[in-house]
């Protein structure tokens, strides 16, 4: 049996780059622990700031890496658990 981690997304937000079509997912770098949103629609990635989405930083195309420590592509981050969402700030009310 293979499981895998549930996706929180946003529950109050879209994503601006594909008219409100995607989900904003949490997800987080497996080697700095950084989070971030990734667009389920189109693969936009955004910064978090003030429990929001806020600088455009990336794709999941497969060029572009974690903008905090260089690392790992931004495709190959895991899905956020709810304890590193709440460790932002966010309370269970934010996200789903």
């Amino acid at each position: 049996m293979e499981t895998s981690l549930p996706l929180w997304e946003l529950r109050n937000e879209r994503c601006r780059c594909c008219d409100g079509q995607g989900e904003l997912v949490f997800f987080t770098c497996p080697h700095c622990g950084v989070t971030v949103l990734i667009c389920q629609e189109i693969g936009t990635v955004f910064e978090v700031t003030e429990k929001k989405a806020k600088k455009e930083i990336g794709d999941t195309m497969g060029s572009t890496r974690c903008f905090t420590c260089a690392g790992p592509l931004h495709s190959e981050f895991p899905p956020s658990t709810a304890e590193q969402i709440v460790a932002l700030g966010f309370s269970p009310a934010d996200y789903r």
